[in-house]
């Protein structure tokens, strides 16, 4: 009932196709599950029934956010919720044996970003009113998402940027605003070459580090024979090192400049794809 409630919070919309494979069970049964949230709504999504449809229209099967719609359930609504299965632990009143840190969290606002996640999922265009870091006023930019990414403790949407013509990220936290343009041509996501291209990154344990160290380090982070590979995207790669604080010493290609227990072996390759990437966005 949460997920439900959330993706009609900030996409506007659910498909039951979508609903019964996000939780691996028959569309019979996810139709069920809905006509429960229906029942239980004041304000129930109405469904696309078959028959001709208006241009533009959405397909059978998805239910629509009704414009005076009221969310089932209560509280701050966080992007996580459409991502992970959450349930409230069953013995409140007991001590857990686990403990979680609470990092301060970027504030997304579902009315700002509505548009531009229902034009992630169905491939349109929407325009966007972006307050960007590097400029003092905010901005219009009309896009082309194609992707939604959560990487170093933030949302963004790859997108085209028409006044750019190029593919870059927006972070949720800054789009103030979002409306669809659906008459608007989608950009191919096959065109965002960053996005396909895939970069093998070889972690090793740190030079510095003593042969006793370095085993441990190995063991820690699942290394065979003395190694991790990741394989990213290109478009990620600057999340990648940023996660593993070794962004800035990779960039310098100095490994003295990283405060961790790793390193990179070909940290001249990865800082020139890292480099070729930056340059196009």
């Amino acid at each position: 009932m949460k997920y439900i409630d959330d993706r009609l919070v900030w996409f506007g919309f659910l498909r039951l196709v979508d609903y019964a494979a996000k939780f691996g069970i028959s569309d019979v049964q996810g139709k069920i599950d809905i006509k429960t949230y229906r029942n239980l709504s004041s304000t129930p999504p109405p469904e696309r029934k078959p028959g001709p449809a208006a241009a533009g229209a959405s397909p059978v099967g998805t239910y629509g956010r009704p414009d005076d719609f009221v969310p089932l359930f209560e509280g701050v609504r966080s992007l996580d919720d459409l991502w992970l299965t959450r349930l409230e632990d069953a013995r409140p009143d007991e001590s857990l044996t686990v403990e979680r840190l609470v990092m301060p969290a970027r504030s997304i606002h579902p009315d700002g970003v509505r548009s531009l996640l229902a034009a992630t999922e169905l491939r349109e265009s929407c325009q966007l009113g972006y307050q960007s870091m590097t400029s003092a006023e905010t901005s219009d930019r009309t896009v082309c998402p194609h992707v939604l990414v959560k990487a170093s403790g933030r949302y963004h949407v790859r997108a085209f940027d028409f006044s750019r013509k190029r593919f870059i990220d927006f972070s949720l936290s800054r789009v103030l605003t979002s409306v669809p343009l659906v008459g608007d041509a989608p950009v191919p996501s096959t065109l965002d070459d960053d996005w396909h291209a895939m970069i093998d990154v070889e972690f090793v344990p740190h030079p510095r580090l003593s042969p006793a160290q370095r085993h441990t380090i190995a063991r820690e982070f699942s290394m065979v024979g003395g190694a991790k590979i990741v394989r990213v995207r290109r478009a990620l790669l600057f999340y990648l090192l940023d996660e593993m604080r070794l962004l800035a010493a990779v960039r310098l290609l100095d490994a003295e400049l990283a405060d961790v227990a790793v390193w990179i072996k070909d940290p001249r390759r990865v800082a020139s794809e890292l480099t070729s990437m930056e340059s196009g966005s």
